[in-house]
């Protein structure tokens, strides 16, 4: 049993685990520990194994690779492997683990959420360390070498931690260590030539101080001071600033970001700091029976001074089952509708959670809350991880919303009324020019809405002028209103703010709302991430209550207006871009039961034939094989039969095309077609421009694949609507761009679908098929057409 140096093997496996223990302090729950221990032992067991068998270094560290894919893929892949083998389906799903595991540890400060990622790479990374630890410690007898894996990996937890390490993580792996190195030192020792015989037994009371058990003690002499310097130095010696190998885990609570593997927003709004994150981490999934996704509110904030948005203190009795009252001011009359919210991994932390409004009921899992008597915003006495909201889509009528406006403003009224007084005389000002004389209160604040989000010339940036140049051409800092509204410049919380102070100097109640965007969906989950921090404005209506708008423009943020928001439009007969951006506008977070979600439903897979062996054992073993390579032939032909049969369509298509502008179209409609294959379907009825918006939205187009969709679809327009006689653009080469780069963001079950059955080729099969049948059928028509004359 000495070849498969089983001492060896398991010091070196437990010096791999030991230097994982750190890794405690990085992740919360500890839920990685018992599936990473698991791979140490297969790396050991497979390493014996292997070396039982062979004494070849690269065929044993190979046995230990195969060893780690195999239990991962058991362990992690349930679901995506072949007959219990990895496949290509294991390394798709083990990307999309790896990839979350990477999101969670550049946006997480330690200790991160531990999710199926994590407990993965930790695993594989511990796994492949304990391969090279084996590799140098056991194969190559060189256990000085092996503790620099040991160490990068010790390194990568001490770095990462966010504050100082236990001495006894750094004791337990350095004590391993060098217990490997002293067994490797005395069994290196007694292979020495010698002329005095050496016991084997121990000392046994005779002096050995120059043999090896007195090398043995020196050595361990030196050990254990050294482990006592490295632990006691750090003490007396000053520290240096810390550098993290990682971003993300080093950040401590009180640095910007996460902690605990929790997420909140700020209640107190600085308008020269962001408060969206750029962070891509998950906030929470949820699903709703909803037609049209509302933001989800955190938090209400009313008052406004030195350019901060600063909350009240909270008004709210907690209860599991609190008795919920609609707003007083909302009438009986204003039309509503019933929705259901169900919200899983929220890592929102407590008091606050994220709401539709208004709500009607609530199951929160046995956690007290309570709706804000101010505000009606919900907030929670301790963080709940999963919830569900019953709440009201209200859809006032043009006639209810067709109010007059209040008075004038001033420092003695409501704080939904005030403005702020450094920026009051622009705001003034542009109150002035923006909302029409005599107009309604939703008139102004739809008239506010419009030239904030596309007539006023803003743009949306996360980077902030810090100064703006007056009439004379001096820099000037005003306050941050006055700076956002003269330089054009910011994101939503100067746009959401802006339109605050604008109701209110129009004499609208006006307040700002905190939350998040409704997220982006995946086979009818919609998960909310970090960066869908969003700030609108709220303004009150009598006999509504308070009603969202949203002045931020559609940039990075993928915002949409309220279609009570928006003034009703009379498209124009030659324009039809106008009904294409407002059906946009109002249709662009609308789910039609999955229809905007390109996951939504899975195609029909079909069904493989299993070959019956038994047969192919008999004595007619060489005409089965035949046969079955026949039919392999047959059905290589047979499957080509579509794509085929598709491609020739669009040939005889383009070359029966009578101008360039038929051309272009039918390019158009060959890909709407092909994306329809992969299962990107847009809405019924989208013009080419909603289209080009939903492929871009749904399959997360961007960089050269966004700049060619945009190319087809002016192109598409540009054929329709161009005068005669204009030169078109060849739309082909985009078109097949846009196909590929959708392609590779679906499922390997839609690209093979997309590929070997596209419904063009079905088409020119049934077509060719209906031709044939007419073909065959004219005889005996014609027969029975003389045959009725001769009657």
């Amino acid at each position: 049993m000495s070849r498969g140096r089983i001492p060896e093997s398991l010091l070196a496996g437990a010096a791999s685990a030991v230097v994982a223990w750190p890794i405690t302090t990085l992740f919360t729950p500890n839920t990685w520990v018992r599936p990473t221990l698991v791979m140490v032992v297969v790396v050991v067991a497979a390493g014996i194994g292997a070396r039982l068998l062979t004494t070849s270094k690269t065929l044993v560290a190979a046995a230990q690779l195969v060893a780690i894919v195999l239990v991962a893929g058991w362990m992690h892949g349930r679901g995506h492997l072949w007959f219990g083998l990895p496949s290509l389906d294991t390394v798709l799903a083990f990307n999309n683990l790896l990839y979350e595991a990477r999101l969670t540890i550049q946006n997480y400060a330690a200790p991160a959420p531990t999710n199926r990622g994590v407990i993965l790479g930790i695993g594989l990374a511990i796994g492949v360390a304990a391969v090279v630890v084996d590799h140098l410690a056991v194969m190559r007898r060189s256990p000085a070498m092996a503790g620099l894996p040991l160490l990068t990996a010790f390194l990568i937890s001490a770095s990462n931690s966010g504050d100082s390490l236990n001495p006894m993580y750094f004791v337990a792996a350095g004590g391993i260590w060098l217990l490997m190195l002293g067994r490797q030192g005395i069994s290196s020792l007694r292979r020495w030539s010698t002329t005095t015989p050496m016991s084997t037994t121990g000392r046994r009371g005779s002096d050995d101080h120059d043999g090896a058990y007195g090398y043995a003690a020196v050595g361990r002499t030196l050990a254990v001071a050294g482990l006592v310097t490295a632990v006691a130095l750090p003490v007396v010696i000053p520290h240096l600033p810390t550098r993290y190998l990682i971003d993300g885990l080093g950040r401590s609570s009180e640095a910007t970001g996460f902690s605990d593997g929790q997420i909140g927003l700020k209640s107190t709004l600085d308008l020269t700091r962001s408060l969206q994150s750029p962070s891509t981490a998950p906030v929470l999934t949820y699903t709703t029976n909803a037609p049209i996704l509302t933001p989800l509110r955190v938090g209400v904030l009313e008052n406004y001074a030195n350019d901060q948005w600063r909350p009240d203190d909270a008004d709210v009795s907690f209860s599991r089952r609190p008795d919920l009252q609609l707003p007083a001011e909302l009438d009986d009359d204003v039309p509503r509708e019933t929705y259901r919210l169900s919200v899983d991994e929220s890592r929102i932390e407590a008091p606050q959670i994220a709401a539709p409004t208004p709500l009607v009921s609530g199951d929160l899992d046995g956690v007290a809350w309570g709706l804000d008597r101010q505000t009606s915003v919900a907030s929670v006495n301790r963080t709940a991880s999963s919830y569900s909201f019953n709440y009201l889509a209200l859809n006032p009528a043009a006639e209810t919303l067709d109010q007059p406006v209040q008075g004038a403003t001033g420092a003695l009224l409501p704080p939904e009324l005030q403005v702020d007084p450094s920026s009051e005389p622009l705001v003034r000002e542009l109150v002035d020019q923006v909302v029409p004389d005599g107009a309604s209160r939703i008139e102004a604040a739809r008239a506010i809405q419009t030239y904030l989000r596309t007539s006023g010339g803003f743009s949306y940036s996360l980077e902030l002028p810090e100064t703006v140049t007056n009439e004379f051409g001096q820099s000037e800092r005003p306050d941050a209103i006055s700076l956002f509204l003269r330089t054009k410049v910011g994101y939503c919380v100067q746009f959401a703010t802006a339109m605050v102070m604008m109701a209110r100097e129009s004499g609208i109640p006006a307040r700002m709302a905190i939350g998040f965007l409704p997220g982006t969906a995946d086979r009818g989950t919609y998960t909310v991430r970090a960066s869908d921090a969003h700030a609108w404005p709220e303004l009150f209506f009598e006999g509504v209550g308070w009603l969202r708008f949203e002045p931020t423009p559609s940039g990075t943020q993928n915002t949409v207006a309220p279609p009570y928001s928006l003034a009703p439009t009379t498209p124009e007969s030659n324009d039809p871009s106008s009904t294409a951006s407002s059906s946009s506008s109002a249709s662009s977070n609308t789910r039609a039961d999955g229809a905007n979600d390109p996951g939504a439903e899975d195609p029909t897979t079909t069904s493989g034939t299993q070959d019956d062996t038994t047969s192919i054992l008999g004595p007619q073993t060489r005409t089965v094989l035949l046969w079955v390579l026949l039919g392999l032939v047959v059905g290589a032909l047979g499957s080509m039969a579509v794509p085929l049969a598709a491609r020739a369509r669009m040939r005889r298509r383009l070359k029966e095309a009578p101008d360039e502008a038929t051309r272009v179209e039918i390019e158009w409609q060959a890909m709407v077609e092909r994306l329809g294959d992969l299962g990107v379907i847009p809405p019924r009825g989208s013009t080419p421009r909603q289209a080009g918006r939903f492929y871009q939205r749904e399959a997360y187009l961007e960089g050269e694949q966004s700049q060619a969709l945009s190319r087809v679809v002016d192109g598409v327009e540009r054929s329709r609507y161009a005068p005669p006689g204009t030169t078109l653009a060849d739309v082909r080469p985009d078109t097949e761009h846009v196909v590929k780069a959708v392609s590779g963001v679906r499922r390997r079950k839609d690209r093979m679908r997309a590929v070997w059955w596209p419904s063009d080729g079905l088409l020119e099969w049934r077509e060719r098929r209906d031709h044939a049948v007419r073909v065959l059928r004219s005889p005996w028509d014609r027969w029975q057409e003389r045959r009725a004359d001769r009657g």
